[in-house]
């Protein structure tokens, strides 16, 4: 391991990874973004950087040393061993200033890029300012009297600097100018290589996302190279984490710690790197101490929540309590348990290398329509948060087309509502440990479900406005009647169309349980893998998929008694009155509830909705009752419309 590097942030010969001649072998460049500009210098005008380009980033210099320089000061270490004079840097706050070293000579074309500074030094731009600075870099390269040596302009800030919509006239003039710039670079010989000619005058444009600028930038053009900075890698996190522990602990970093930061960051800038090292300095020492403080960092918490004692005490009962709530479901509520004890002890996708930042557990519920998925994952919901908490829920039929998918992220800059944010990164920012419903998956259009791609297998997903969300705290479950589906036409010719697919797959399958699993299994694969062609993403759910069969007499039975005796409480609560169910009418609901099975529990609410409350509403409003009164149903005929008797 090499020794922890020394933290600075200043200019000078110290830093340098060369001295500008162009003819000495600098240190190398440790990252592949540096690799790319100090190519791209010589094959382009106009480079565009973008992505983590607020942060620190490690350059070697002299002696073996590293320094963590910002994006602007790696640049003219770049430019430098290139050769360049000078790099010019438009700061919001500082103004135009010049980075360069202290030993440059006096030469007139040092003091000719003075006087424009001097010109400029303090001003604040417009698009007519701007324009008009860029016109005059160019000017320095006009006539037999011209620099003859490269010289950088960066604007660290670009999506702030130039303007967001080309309307106004000087803001076109703005923009022809840079394209224009483009075409007409003027060249110099190269430093180091006069028999080569290079770009004279390069201008480099930062900000985190490419379309964060206006449509008028000139960036299709071959004269713009974009070059996309990422996030730290395992080895560079390593090497942050050397430096930083140093720091912050004043000891040399064990390898244990050093593998427990890189892999406790990954995705995290270097500046959350060391944001982490420093929260944990400031823990009780223990072995998570590390991802707690990563943890910290990425949503907020420091404690894990599904460690608690609460957490662990509610599921050590979840079977019994999951089967009370979830009648008739024995196969499933057991795999769920599973799943959710896999979660509770942080073994969710242990088995991978990288799921150390994936959603603490999925599940994929699958079943005919009324068998209780909705209210499994409602149960679950309440195992884990408490009995008022209920799940995040999103209804995916609502975004069958593509452009629904703004909600989930936010719209693009520029459209409405873009600083409102999406509707599922709003809600996991706010309650990063939450249940996540995502109700009828297989109704929502197929690029859409490529958001759960990254979700599933890094545990966070970026927003239209550049910000990270993490999920590394949810548990994420969707539900799918993929097996039961009927076609929009045959919904046309029969409005009744998907209760007849159910009726016909519970009189297909009520001797054969298991070529019911098969034919549901089958039904969940072919989706994934034919009808939207995305087998990736079937894989990234792995072995979460559940599936719930059809209800049978004895559960229909006690979703009954469970509805009447809900109806009773309503009555009494609101009426004060004794809502009583003979045993005759009990007998024909029973009967009724044990003969149409094929629509689960959803259909005997229906029934009791139909058969018992909207009779009974009826009842109290053209005879109201007074208070501790009886109201007993004697009997129910299901000749026109549930004929009801009472007393």
């Amino acid at each position: 391991m090499s020794t922890p590097p020394e933290t600075g942030t200043g200019t000078g010969t110290e830093t340098g990874i060369g001295t500008g001649t162009g003819t000495e072998t600098p240190p190398a460049l440790p990252e592949a973004w540096m690799r790319e500009v100090d190519l791209s210098l010589s094959l382009a005008p106009h480079l565009l950087l973008t992505g983590n380009v607020r942060d620190r980033h490690q350059v070697p210099v002299t002696g073996g040393r590293v320094r963590l320089l910002r994006v602007p000061e790696v640049l003219w270490e770049v430019c430098r061993a290139r050769g360049y004079a000078a790099l010019l840097v438009l700061d919001p706050l500082r103004g135009l200033y010049r980075l360069d070293t202290p030993q440059d000579p006096e030469t007139e074309e040092n003091r000719r890029i003075a006087a424009l500074l001097d010109r400029y030094s303090g001003a604040e731009f417009d698009s007519d300012l701007l324009r008009e600075l860029l016109v005059a870099l160019h000017e320095l390269y006009s006539g037999a009297e011209g620099l003859t040596v490269p010289v950088a302009l960066v604007v660290p800030y670009a999506a702030r600097t130039l303007p967001g919509d080309a309307v106004l006239r000087a803001d076109r003039a703005l923009f022809t100018a840079i394209e224009a710039l483009g075409h007409a670079a003027p060249m110099v010989a190269m430093p180091g290589r006069p028999e080569h000619e290079t770009f004279g005058l390069t201008l480099i444009w930062v900000c985190e996302q490419q379309d964060q600028l206006a449509p008028a930038f000139p960036v299709s053009g071959d004269s713009v190279r974009v070059i996309r900075l990422l996030r730290p890698n395992l080895e560079l996190r390593t090497q942050l984490a050397a430096r930083f522990i140093r720091s912050a602990f004043g000891a040399e970093a064990r390898q244990e710690e050093l593998e427990s930061v890189a892999g406790a960051t990954d995705g995290l800038t270097g500046r959350q790197v060391r944001t982490t090292v420093l929260t944990a300095a400031t823990l009780p020492p223990g072995p998570t101490v590390f991802s707690d403080a990563a943890r910290l960092v990425r949503v907020g918490i420091t404690d894990d929540p599904w460690a608690g004692d609460t957490v662990r005490r509610r599921l050590a009962g979840a079977e019994k309590y999951l089967a009370h709530q979830v009648l008739g479901q024995p196969s499933a509520v057991g795999r769920t348990v599973d799943i959710l004890t896999r979660a509770a002890v942080g073994m969710s996708g242990a088995q991978s290398s990288a799921a150390r930042n994936r959603p603490r557990g999925v599940l994929f519920l699958a079943g005919p329509t009324g068998v209780g998925k909705t209210e499994l994952a409602r149960s679950v919901t309440k195992l884990l948060l408490g009995e008022e908490a209920q799940p995040v829920r999103f209804d995916m039929s609502e975004f069958r087309v593509d452009e629904s998918r703004q909600r989930l992220i936010g719209a693009p800059p520029g459209y409405v509502g873009y600083d409102s944010g999406g509707e599922l990164t709003n809600a996991v920012r706010a309650q990063p440990a939450c249940v996540l419903l995502f109700d009828e998956i297989e109704k929502a259009h197929e690029r859409i479900l490529d958001l759960f791609l990254q979700i599933l297998d890094e545990g966070r997903l970026t927003d239209s406005r550049g910000g990270t969300v993490y999920f590394s705290e949810c548990f994420i479950i969707f539900t799918s009647n993929i097996g039961t589906q009927v076609s929009e036409e045959d919904k046309k010719n029969d409005p009744a169309a998907s209760a007849h697919r159910a009726e016909e797959l519970l009189k297909q399958f009520t001797d054969d349980p298991s070529g019911y699993f098969a034919h549901f299994r089958g039904a969940y694969e072919k989706f994934f893998d034919q009808d939207i062609g995305r087998p990736e993403l079937r894989n990234r759910l792995g072995d979460n998929y559940v599936t719930l069969g059809f209800i049978d007499e004895q559960a229909a039975v006690e979703v009954l008694d469970r509805s009447l005796a809900s109806v009773a409480a309503r009555v009494r609560a609101v009426h004060k009155a004794e809502l009583v169910v003979g045993a005759d009418a009990r007998d024909s609901l029973r009967d009724a509830a044990a003969s149409n099975l094929g629509l689960g529990a959803r259909g005997v609410l229906n029934l009791v909705e139909s058969a018992v409350v909207n009779p009974l509403s009826r009842e109290l409003f053209d005879t109201p009752r007074a208070e501790g009164a009886r109201i007993t149903l004697v009997d129910l005929f299901p000749e026109d419309d549930w004929r009801p008797v009472w007393s």
